[in-house]
């Protein structure tokens, strides 16, 4: 006699892999960071009960935002850094939260949309900080010397390059997790998101696409 093959059960992946981890599930370690996260935004985003799986993931990437946003970059310069290096990365969660971010920082809307959507960005130093973060993003760091040129005359210096070279660092490691884990974006950032993609489809027709 035959037995049927026993097929153990697929791993689970993805979001499946995340479904049951919450803020109240998540380890007695990662709440702390929880309870600040929630003081910030109003309630917890579902990247940081990601991470929380790993505590110390998560303690160290909000101790290393905070430290981005520290550097000599203003914080409106700091969002489009973050936008920048999530739109490289093709990771919506994370360009969905630094726009409504930039927005609420007083960033005009057609900057926010130029940052996010890869078009025009009037204020010519923003746009060169936006260039140069996607360059630094898509070259793995292996950016040509023009570019760097180039960064520098728009009016930046070399504190600027490296804390632009820390924004990627940071973001990239927020901007994988969420594409692993298949994290959905936040309602609360849902209107910025749809904004964007509003403001790509416009930039395709324009161009005859």
């Amino acid at each position: 006699m035959i037995r049927p093959e026993i097929q153990s059960p697929r791993p689970l992946t993805g979001k499946a892999l995340f479904d049951d981890l919450t803020e109240d599930t998540a380890p007695a370690a990662a709440q702390p960071v929880l309870a600040k996260a929630r003081e910030v935004f109003g309630f917890v985003p579902n990247l940081a009960i990601t991470m929380a799986a790993v505590p110390a993931a998560l303690e160290g990437y909000f101790h290393v935002l905070q430290a981005f946003g520290e550097t000599p970059l203003s914080p409106i310069e700091q969002q489009i850094v973050l936008m920048s290096v999530s739109r490289a990365n093709q990771a919506e969660y994370s360009l969905a939260i630094h726009a409504a971010l930039a927005a609420k920082l007083g960033a005009d809307a057609d900057t926010v949309r130029g940052a996010g959507t890869g078009g025009a960005i009037g204020d010519p130093k923003l746009a060169a900080l936006r260039r140069f973060s996607e360059a630094l993003t898509v070259s793995r760091g292996q950016v040509s010397a023009s570019e760097v040129e180039s960064f520098l005359a728009a009016g930046y210096d070399r504190a600027a390059l490296v804390a632009v070279a820390f924004g990627v660092a940071v973001k990239t490691f927020a901007n994988t997790l969420a594409h692993l884990a298949k994290t959905p974006v936040d309602a609360a950032f849902a209107p910025a998101l749809a904004s964007l993609r509003q403001g790509t489809e416009s930039r395709v027709q324009a161009l005859g696409g």
